[in-house]
């Protein structure tokens, strides 16, 4: 197979900032296939240089296509109108689509990755862009892919309700976590605005409906007396998130909840590590790929009970029911309470964590990936 005639193509155009995790997801999926693929075997279509480097790197062609930093609209006009004619221009015989679409009118068969389902379930919780965005073509990438790649049999389990896929086009692979990288011994962070020990709630994501950030400041704010621990939010102001990041800014008294802002991906192990507990009270996701990132770490977990958390957690957290506030605040006294406990859950956190690596996403991945390629071919 030569280098001028890969048999699959990744796209893998949704990587840009400001990475969100989807595209942090999705770029850690190139790299676990880039391992794994022969050479010439495959392409990576990304206009994100970092992306770029490591596939030459892994002597992978790349096919270039636009930074879109104009936004969401211009990479759904390249990957509708362009994508189709580079695949057939370059005699692509497979596309692996990352990142919930692909071109309407594909000239080859292709594996779509369904990271979730919210935008048909709850658009009210999406930006209106990505709700009409998904609504307008995931359906039908979906009924139209030889298989879709989901993170959670929850996710398999919509994906029947909603559009009667049948099974065999539905394979469920858990995303990964890179273990070594977040469990390694790491210092306080020097840029936190209080004393090194001082203990902290840690919660990391953007700052959006779905993320539940309102019903963990009610559940901090029913800590008994002046509160034991602060709150740390790590993540960038996303879309409806006004009255939340009021709420945050007028908070007394203003040096108990602390709202970072988007973090550097380095700074996140230390955040983790140094946290009382991660507190993740997301009313719906497709996976919750913070969950494993804060076991790996040897964090202990509260997340909610929504079934594809629930599955990320696998029972090494603590749950508390969507939505309720009392439950959330009674599971961090308790948690706060209990050294043993934690101490318990930090254990069975980083062993459950340990079993979740990209490259036994793209083990599953890359087979079904050649099986597309031989059907196109």
């Amino acid at each position: 197979m030569s280098c001028e005639s890969p048999a699959i193509a990744f796209d893998a155009s949704v990587v840009q900032p400001p990475f969100t995790g989807v595209q942090n997801a999705v770029r850690e999926q190139a790299a676990a296939l880039l391992e794994l693929w022969r050479p010439g075997e495959a392409a990576i279509i990304t206009g994100d240089d970092g992306l770029a480097r490591l596939a030459a790197e892994r002597q992978a062609p790349v096919f270039a296509c636009p930074p879109f930093k104009a936004g969401r609209t211009l990479r759904i006009a390249w990957q509708q109108l362009c994508l189709p004619r580079l695949l057939r221009q370059r005699r692509i015989s497979a596309l692996h689509a990352g990142a919930y679409t692909a071109p309407w009118r594909c000239p080859v068969p292709y594996l779509l990755n369904v990271h979730d389902v919210i935008a048909i379930d709850h658009p009210r919780l999406c930006s209106w862009r990505n709700a009409a965005h998904i609504r307008l073509l995931l359906p039908h990438s979906i009924k139209n892919a030889a298989v879709n790649l989901v993170s959670t049999h929850h996710g398999a389990d919509r994906l029947r309700a909603l559009w009667g896929i049948p099974s065999a086009r539905i394979v469920v692979s858990p995303l990964g976590v890179d273990s070594e990288r977040f469990s390694a011994p790491s210092s306080w962070p020097a840029f936190l605005p209080f004393s090194e020990g001082e203990p902290y709630w840690l919660f990391v994501g953007n700052l959006e409906p779905k993320k539940g950030i309102d019903i963990l400041l009610d559940a901090f704010a029913r800590q008994p007396g002046t509160p034991a621990a602060r709150l740390v939010i790590a993540g960038r102001a996303a879309w409806k998130c006004g009255a939340v990041v009021d709420r945050i800014r007028n908070w007394m008294p203003s040096n108990q909840v602390v709202w970072l802002g988007s973090v550097a991906a380095e700074v996140l192990p230390a955040l983790y590590q140094h946290a009382v507990a991660f507190v993740f009270p997301s009313l719906c996701e497709g996976f919750g790929l913070p969950v494993l990132e804060a076991m790996a770490a040897g964090t202990v977990v509260i997340h909610s009970d929504h079934p594809a958390v629930a599955e990320a957690a696998g029972g090494a957290g603590v749950s508390a029911p969507v939505g309720d506030a009392d439950a959330l605040a009674t599971a961090m006294r308790q948690v706060m309470a209990s050294p043993s406990r934690q101490s318990e859950l930090r254990e069975q956190g980083q062993a459950h964590a340990r079993q979740y690596t990209w490259r036994r996403w793209a083990e599953t991945a890359l087979p079904l990936l050649r099986q597309t390629a031989a059907r196109g071919g």
